[in-house]
């Protein structure tokens, strides 16, 4: 449940990470996203969270193009992203010939 209420923070950060590496905006599906870590920061009766997630994002028919990993604090007033790190990628071997035109020329 909590993948899917930051997957819209989490495409926002996508659309400006990949910006200058590709011509489209990746897409970030649930199943393409792990939950690395998840602890309540404030001990048993806190409602603040901290949650590591690693994002594997797509395009066109589920190319995928990178790994990244998201860092957010949640608590009952907002979300914070705390760290975001590009892993990996997009690798000109991962794209088919026919969709080479969504790499940016590097």
């Amino acid at each position: 449940m909590l993948v899917l209420q930051l997957l819209p923070y989490m495409d926002d950060r996508l659309k400006s990470a990949y910006f200058s590496l590709l011509t489209t905006s990746p897409e970030l599906y649930p199943y393409f996203v792990q939950v690395e870590h998840l602890e309540r920061v404030n001990g048993f009766r806190g409602f603040d969270f901290q949650i590591t997630l690693r994002a594997f994002p797509t395009v066109g028919p589920h190319i995928s193009v990178g790994e990244d990993l998201f860092t957010y604090r949640i608590s009952p007033s907002k979300v914070e992203l705390v760290e975001y790190k590009h892993i990996k990628g997009p690798e000109v071997y991962d794209f088919p010939p026919n969709y080479l035109d969504m790499l940016r020329k590097m």
